[in-house]
């Protein structure tokens, strides 16, 4: 049971490969802003169920909550807003090497904005991941898109939204970071997140009738959907990845935890009865790698 954290990181990139594919058809039906407030509203109740029974950590303090409400904004109005426009048009195997983009981003942020150095094998990371971002976009066939292929026009446009979305998320993680480094409980830190992410939909999702309307009509298979890819995606992952964080090495289980483009393929392969291509496999290998390069660079 020593390594068991190994098995916790491969279940949080399985649980984020789950969820993106739970997540599509929700998306393209409801439209980004709809499904992320309704997503994110959940997760906010969740965690703030957690935060009753367990205490809200006493150790944050107004600059703390500040800190995470900017963070909830920039990684959920923003990103997942992003992350769910690109989604529903290039679909979750794209989407999801899109995401590993992130580590790169905070790379590149934290040198310009907090003047971190960079070392040169952290380059090499970033160049592997859009080198096999590039594979991935080359090996899309629009003559046999199946169910999760996204649609066949507009992929700039997806693409651009999933870079978008990971530059934003970085900004999140780079807000966020000092508070988590401090030692802040993460279902209070994810509560103050969630919450202020789904207050900052709140607005878009009020003064829009028909967004209104979609909530209120939504059909059950799409509800279903939504719970179920936050409940995987965010609680049991997140669960998984506390686990594997408190006892293995950081670098690994980021590493690990990375591997959701690798496992999203073998998924859509069963589900979506369709081989993905030679080049997406090599894609897919490449983004982890330069993820792993980029975590572990020391």
């Amino acid at each position: 049971m020593t390594y068991f954290w190994i098995f916790a990181a491969i279940g949080t990139a399985t649980c984020f490969a789950i969820s993106s594919l739970l997540a599509y058809d929700a998306a393209k039906t409801l439209g980004a802003v709809v499904f992320s407030f309704v997503r994110m509203s959940i997760v906010a109740v969740g965690f703030g169920v957690l935060v009753l029974i367990a205490g809200f950590d006493p150790s944050l303090d107004l600059s703390d909550i500040s800190l995470l409400v900017v963070s909830g904004i920039l990684g959920v109005f923003l990103a997942d807003t992003l992350r769910y426009s690109s989604l529903a048009r290039i679909g979750p195997a794209l989407q999801s090497l899109l995401n590993t983009t992130t580590a790169p981003f905070a790379l590149v942020l934290g040198f310009f904005v907090l003047g971190q150095v960079v070392s040169g094998l952290s380059l090499l990371g970033t160049a592997i991941v859009f080198g096999g971002l590039v594979l991935a976009i080359f090996s899309r066939n629009f003559g046999a898109l199946t169910r999760f292929s996204g649609e066949s026009s507009n992929v700039t446009g997806g693409i651009l939204f999933g870079l978008a979305s990971a530059l934003s998320q970085a900004g999140s993680v780079l807000v966020a970071a000092p508070v988590m480094l401090d030692g802040a409980d993460l279902a209070s830190a994810t509560f103050v997140r969630s919450l202020a992410g789904s207050l900052s939909l709140l607005l878009p999702v009020v003064l829009s009738s028909e967004r209104k309307a979609q909530i209120r009509s939504m059909p059950k298979p799409v509800a279903h959907q939504v719970f179920l890819s936050a409940a995987i995606g965010t609680g049991l992952g997140m669960t998984l990845q506390l686990y594997a964080l408190s006892d293995g090495p950081v670098g690994v289980v980021s590493t690990l935890t990375a591997t959701t483009p690798l496992i999203i393929l073998p998924l859509i392969w069963v589900l979506g009865k369709a081989r993905p291509p030679g080049l997406a496999w090599i894609g897919a290998i490449c983004a982890v790698v330069g993820v792993a390069l980029i975590v572990n660079a020391g």
